[in-house]
This record gives C-alpha cells, sequence and structure tokens, in this order.
C-alpha cells in the first residue's frame, strides 16, 4: 500500500472513487483529516453527502426487515441508504456514500458489504447510479476499535494509507483564515503536526485534529493559565510546551513595520525559530496590490537563509496565487523553480 498525503490522496479519490467509480479505502491514524477532507470533496462536487458508521450497524439494517406483501416475503430497506427507490436521495445529483469505521463494524456486516462494494447493491436493493463510494478506517496497528477486514472484502478495494504531513496542515489552516504564528511554529517543527504513537498511553498528542482544536483555543479569550491548560490537554505536554517556548520568541520578534521601512537596515532575527517567525508573519504583509510594501519585504527577506525567503513567498502565494504574477513573483519563481502546479 502506498502512503499519500492528504491533499494527494482526496486527489486519488476525485480520480478514482468519482470519476472512475471505483470504491476507495482510505487507512490512516486517527485526527489525520480523512473525514473532514472527504467531506470537502461532497461540498466541491455539490455531492449528497452520506455518512454510514458501520460500526454502529446490523447486517440486517442493510439489508432492510422482512414484511409480507400479497404472500410474499420482502424486504423493506433501509431509509439511510440510496438505494434506487428512495426518494430520500437525489437522482439528478452525486452521491457521496462514505463508509466509515469500516473495519469497526462485525463481521455479519461485513459479510452484507461484500455484496454492496463488489455489486452496488444488498439483496434485490440496489445503489442509484449517481452513488459513488468511500470507504475509511484506522490501521489495526493504531489500537482504535477494528477489527481484521476480510480479504475478499478488502480485494474489493483500492487502498492507500493517509499520512499527516505539516505542509498540508498549514495549508488548510492559513486557507480558513488561521492564525500564521502556527504556520511558522510547524515550518520550525514540523514533526509536530503528529505525534500519535499507539505504543504510548498518552491521552492527548498532536494530530490535524487536535491542532486545529489548539488553534481555536488559542484565538480564544480565555485567559492565558486556562489557554495553556486547554491547548495542553488536546496535543499533549511536551508539545503544548513547545509551541509556548516558540511564542515567546514570537514575542521578541522584531518590529514588522520597522522591518518594511527599513528593509537594508532593520535588524535581523536572532536564530532558526525566530527567522521562521519573521519570514511567515511578513508572508502575510505580502500582497500583490501594495508593491512598495512586497519589495521591501523581498528586500529584507534577502538578508536572511535562502530557505526562508522562499518561506515566505510560498505560504504568501499560496495565500494569493495572483502574487506569482508581480514582477518580484515573476523572479521568486526562476531564482526558485517554483510554480503553483508543482506544489
Amino acid at each position: 500500500m502506498i502512503t499519500l498525503k492528504i491533499n494527494e490522496a482526496l486527489a486519488m479519490v476525485r480520480h478514482v472513487a468519482i470519476e472512475l467509480n471505483e470504491p476507495m479505502m482510505l487507512w490512516g491514524p486517527p485526527g489525520g483529516g480523512k473525514t473532514e477532507g472527504v467531506g470537502q470533496i461532497a461540498e466541491d462536487c455539490n455531492a449528497f453527502h452520506v455518512d454510514i458508521r458501520l460500526a454502529q450497524y446490523d447486517s440486517v439494517d442493510l439489508k432492510g426487515y422482512p414484511t409480507d406483501e400479497d404472500g410474499h416475503l420482502v424486504w423493506r430497506p433501509a431509509r439511510t441508504l440510496p438505494f434506487v427507490g428512495n426518494d430520500a436521495f437525489p437522482d439528478d445529483r452525486l452521491i457521496l456514500l462514505v463508509l466509515d469505521e469500516l473495519n469497526s463494524a462485525r463481521d455479519a456486516v461485513f459479510a452484507v458489504a461484500y455484496q454492496l462494494l463488489q455489486e452496488r447493491r444488498v439483496g434485490e436493493h440496489r445503489l442509484k447510479p449517481n452513488v459513488r463510494v468511500v470507504a475509511m478506517g484506522n490501521r489495526e496497528s493504531d489500537r482504535g476499535v477494528t477489527n481484521r477486514m476480510p480479504l475478499p472484502l478488502a480485494n474489493r478495494l483500492i487502498h492507500v494509507e493517509v499520512a499527516m504531513d505539516h505542509e498540508s496542515w498549514i495549508d488548510h489552516h492559513l486557507a480558513q483564515g488561521g492564525d500564521p504564528i502556527f504556520a511558522a511554529f510547524f515550518m520550525y517543527r514540523p514533526a509536530l503536526v503528529c505525534t500519535f504513537d499507539p505504543s504510548k498511553p498518552a491521552k492527548a498528542f498532536g494530530t490535524y485534529r487536535s491542532w486545529s482544536k489548539a488553534a481555536k483555543l488559542y484565538a480564544s479569550t480565555m485567559p492565558h493559565h486556562l489557554k495553556v491548560a486547554a491547548i495542553t490537554g488536546a496535543v499533549g505536554d511536551g508539545e503544548a510546551a513547545e509551541f509556548f517556548g516558540f511564542v515567546d520568541i514570537v514575542d521578541k520578534m522584531p518590529d514588522l513595520d520597522d522591518i518594511i521601512k527599513r528593509p537594508k537596515k532593520a535588524a535581523l532575527p536572532d536564530g532558526v525559530g525566530m527567522s521562521y517567525a519573521v519570514s511567515v508573519s511578513l508572508s502575510a504583509r505580502m500582497n500583490a496590490g501594495n508593491e512598495g510594501a512586497m519589495e521591501a519585504i523581498d528586500t529584507y527577506l534577502r538578508r536572511l537563509a535562502p530557505e526562508f525567503h522562499a518561506c515566505a513567498w510560498t505560504l504568501a502565494a499560496r495565500k494569493e496565487p495572483r502574487i506569482l504574477a508581480t514582477q518580484l513573483g515573476a523572479v521568486f519563481c526562476k531564482e526558485h523553480n517554483y510554480s503553483m502546479t508543482a506544489e
């Protein structure tokens, strides 16, 4: 099985599950963004999103219940599934059926899933032709509530494992208008975006999910000591300590306004952590409508090591792609052989 970044795995979902109509299985650690990412695909495609947690189902919930109709035994299907004839689901719009926690299902449900995934039906009940199927689950090594997937069922799916990488989290965080301090922190300490270790008993650890909660907590108005306690409870003791240590570094950061006024003479940051903090903070000040500020920022960044210059421009371009169409942007692309399509 190949391991992909979340953005690559979601691109594969679009090609394989939606365009080619082949059911997929996304594997990955808890909090890795699988559910949210597939939900975003449904939103982007204007699809009717159906989220089924198979761990909560019995086989009869999928097959329906038996009843007598004119002396014949028939099975009434569940209203929660997009079978042909179920008016609760559209016929003229894509339906994305997500079988979450697939490998947490009971054996009897696995047996029903054989037919659902291979033949797109359960008994006489057939999925609507506009349905596309994506399954998800944690890995057996993650020590969650999982069962070993039967091999005949596994063979009905196309499998990919999803990894957590700091750049994907940063992209999502900034796109949501998140505080750039988290982008700077993960540029400085990328390994902390995922500290999940199933061999350790820690209740709090770093994942996409827990760091997103931490960002929300950090932006809140609660007293600082409660904020520290809450973020520690979300991402873990060591992770929170490192984050707030980085916050202390940022508090000593050179004045950004002074940098833009005096790009050739303003003080340079002291240390790697401070350099990341300054470059990411300056990236937030870059926009295509203010060429004077952009030129000053670029001049200052060139006084730093090349990776910080590239860091600031890359983040600015992810926030505002048209920045690369400016004269300074074109110079950056040429120097670094950079393009948004290469991301």
